[in-house]
């Protein structure tokens, strides 16, 4: 029974606060299990201050948060299921991404918390949807013109006008 040692860096030790209206609402049922927790995550990563100190009301920032694909896989999330999830967060508009990383590990992706989730299922809902982010020529399609052009070149024979593939926009 080896088991992986945990790692207290990603244990935050804060209270979630949870809106009712956000548990009862059509998008948060709609959500997994696994996207549920991601989400309370999220909600658990944003900073408080005080408003008005006299009044003692607060306000969070739910603005800039980092949840990397190597603090998902430490929670045993993998990093298909991790991206089918924050595609789900963002298209039911529990959050918005802020900055889109890269894929070179230096440049991480960033949220922000929000509100659309309250609009869903209405006109006024505006739908989000997490764009891929892939080199161009990096693709699979590329790829096949590429080898199909290296095929076309070595042979004399083969001609453009035989060779067809699907364009790609």
């Amino acid at each position: 029974m080896n088991q992986a040692p945990k790692i207290k860096k990603y244990e935050i030790k804060v209270n979630v606060w949870l809106e009712h209206e956000m548990i009862y609402s059509k998008p948060f049922h709609l959500l997994s299990a696994k996207a549920s927790w991601v989400l309370l995550r999220f909600l658990q990563k944003r900073s408080w201050s005080y408003a008005d100190k006299r009044k003692r009301k607060w306000i969070y920032d739910g603005k800039g948060l980092v949840f990397t694909y190597v603090e998902a896989n430490h929670f045993g999330i993998s990093n298909s299921t991790f991206l089918t999830i924050i595609k789900k967060l963002v298209k039911l508009g529990f959050i918005d991404i802020d900055h889109q990383g890269g894929a070179y590990g230096k440049d991480y992706s960033r949220y922000n918390l929000s509100d659309r989730w309250r609009k869903y299922g209405t006109t006024e809902f505006k739908e989000v949807i997490k764009k891929r982010v892939l080199q161009r020529g990096l693709d699979v399609r590329s790829h096949q013109r590429a080898k199909l052009k290296i095929t076309t070149e070595n042979r004399s024979d083969v001609t453009t006008e035989n060779c067809s593939y699907e364009a790609v926009s």
